[in-house]
């Protein structure tokens, strides 16, 4: 089955953004994958059964004044380690190669604990969903790059996480192809750069740290009738990723838009491509910069210990010296980084935007830019209540799916429905938990709100996948948004056993027959488990527009949410 042809309808901003993007991602998808493979020191071992994971965030703190004796941590010193104990840790990605590199340095100083320091890299989206306090494989410690992503974590999922002082930062530059930098001739304002004819181009500044420290330094200088126009043209060209970003460029050097990266990221770059060196260019009024803080969220006190002891290596001259090697500069000592030959400007680090600004930036971003509307299905057959470590899918389903609603923009429609066989009005396999409306409606989130926390309790019964799936596309067609992007995302952990229901093959004609290229509605499917059939689900999703996620174990629940929810196509007019 091939896709339906892209219908044509006018696009919002945003939509618009990610085109180009994508395709320049799908070209380099296997070379970045192994990127990342490769600055992975070891995989997460299994699902981590988390101590009191039910109890809340605050037990997160609990004795963290009271440290345990450094003898429950054996120490290298004078004798091997049979038994090390993983600590794992979740890094800001242009943070990444450094920790990676820190890590293995002092694991093999003598006075160090016989402790592994698992490094992954987590982009903010999924480090919101994954740090629920139900979520399996929560890390150990967590190294974001901006304390604006702390703050937000504990308002969407609910935790105390503490803020922490940066152990080191990273100026946010813009790197530009050499050809292009040497033609400015002179150090350029910010308002040169977002307001020219050729402006940069912007990573998301709601997922992404480099474009929101971008768009809260540059929007004060702005004038109101500026940013009437030069939003929406940020926002056309707006890209994912910053790695979205760095491979347009590779793709198309002469091409490619600069754009505002980590000073880290801009060198890693370099080192891994030296055949498509960029060059940073700095604004006359200086930079924010990224701030690599750890924060302690280990729930076992042995693993709290050994987060605190890399917290203290962090800040020695041994790690000033490693940051320095990857681009990032030590809070702690002094270090001069080399700027690549044929940059502008010299680096000067400005003032960090505060919450406020930050706000009142993105609020703006988000004004320009096309809004969704989607209804969210859920699975509540019995299957869902199955065991997973000391929890059960569908508690680690509600909470992350809580989150990750929670963080969808407030003029985002959304809609909400359970199914399982029989569940509904009249012996229906689905039952409506609150209808497609604003969530910047008060009553309609709280009415979300409560139908998400009451998921748990409606589990029983068969799946009764396709009769859902074919109503909610219905109830999505009459609630169609000519200027939004239409959904409908269906979560399951099993196959379609309805024996009264349609079969695959009428489900499919069904969505043939009803299609309207004018109204485009993607049907995004998520497979959670083993017991799925991601033959059949992909064939649903391939024809409308979408495709299947995959959720093979609990663990994966973070990325794959982030990705159905957030990481939309456009193209030709089809946004979806």
């Amino acid at each position: 089955m091939t896709s339906p042809t892209p219908p044509q309808r006018p696009v919002g901003p945003y939509e618009k953004s990610l085109v180009e993007s994508r395709a320049a991602r799908k070209a380099l998808e296997a070379r970045i994958a192994a990127r990342r493979r490769n600055r992975v020191i070891a995989s997460v071992l299994g699902v981590v059964l988390l101590v009191g994971a039910g109890v809340g965030g605050a037990i997160w703190w609990t004795g963290r004044d009271s440290a345990i004796p450094l003898s429950a941590l054996p120490s290298v010193t004078g004798k091997s380690c049979p038994d090390r104990t993983p600590v794992t840790l979740w890094v800001s990605e242009a943070a990444q190669p450094a920790t990676l590199a820190l890590a293995k340095q002092y694991q093999a100083d003598p006075s160090s604990p016989c402790v592994d320091y698992l490094v992954k890299g987590k982009s903010p989206i999924e480090a919101m969903i994954g740090l629920g306090q139900g979520q399996p494989d929560r890390p150990d410690g967590w190294i974001p790059d901006s304390p604006r992503w702390v703050e937000r974590v504990n308002q969407t999922a609910r935790i105390n996480a503490k803020l922490a002082q940066p152990f080191a930062k990273s100026p946010l530059v813009i790197a530009m192809d050499p050809k292009e930098a040497k033609s400015l001739g002179a150090q350029p304002q910010w308002l040169d750069l977002v307001a020219s004819d050729s402006p940069i181009r912007l990573s998301d500044p709601r997922t992404t740290t480099a474009g929101m420290l971008t768009l809260a330094s540059a929007l004060p200088q702005l004038s109101a009738e500026q940013g009437r126009t030069v939003i929406p043209t940020l926002a056309k060209g707006a890209a994912a990723s910053v790695d979205d970003l760095f491979a347009t460029y590779n793709e198309s050097p002469d091409k490619a838009q600069a754009f505002p990266v980590a000073e880290a990221d801009l060198i890693d770059h370099n080192r891994l491509y030296p055949d498509h060196k960029m060059v940073s260019v700095t604004p006359v009024e200086g930079t924010p910069a990224f701030e690599f803080s750890l924060v302690n969220v280990a729930t076992d006190p042995v693993r709290d210990q050994a987060v605190e002891l890399l917290r203290a290596y962090l800040q020695s001259p041994e790690a000033a010296r490693i940051f320095s090697q990857f681009g990032i500069r030590s809070t702690s000592v002094p270090v001069t980084m080399p700027t690549p030959q044929g940059s502008i400007g010299e680096v000067k680090v400005g003032p960090q935007p505060d919450a406020p600004t930050v706000a009142k930036a993105t609020d703006t971003w988000q004004s320009a830019t096309t809004d969704f509307s989607l209804l969210a299905v859920f699975d509540v057959s019995g299957s869902m209540n199955d065991k997973v470590g000391n929890t059960t899918r569908v508690a680690i389903t509600q909470e992350a799916a809580g989150i990750a609603l929670s963080a969808l923009p407030p003029s985002t429609k959304l809609g909400l429905w359970f199914f399982s066989i029989g569940i509904g009005a009249g012996g229906a396999d689905y039952k409506q938990v609150a209808p497609i409306g604003r969530l910047d409606d008060p009553a309609h989130r709280a009415q979300v709100a409560a139908g998400a926390a009451a998921l748990s309790k409606n589990v029983g019964g068969g799946t009764g996948l396709y009769d859902t799936i074919w109503a909610a596309y219905q109830t999505a067609i009459k609630n169609y948004d000519p200027d939004r992007v239409n959904a409908v995302v269906v979560m399951t952990d099993g196959r379609n056993d309805d024996p009264n229901g349609i079969s695959l093959e009428q489900l499919k004609a069904n969505l043939r027959g009803a299609s309207d290229p004018t109204k485009p509605i993607a049907i995004t499917t998520i497979g959670i488990g083993p017991d799925v059939d991601p033959k059949a689900l992909t064939a649903i999703s391939r024809m409308t527009y979408s495709d299947f996620y995959s959720a093979p174990s609990p663990g994966d629940m973070t990325t794959v949410l982030a990705r159905a929810l957030f990481d939309h196509e456009c193209k030709d007019g089809r946004c979806v």
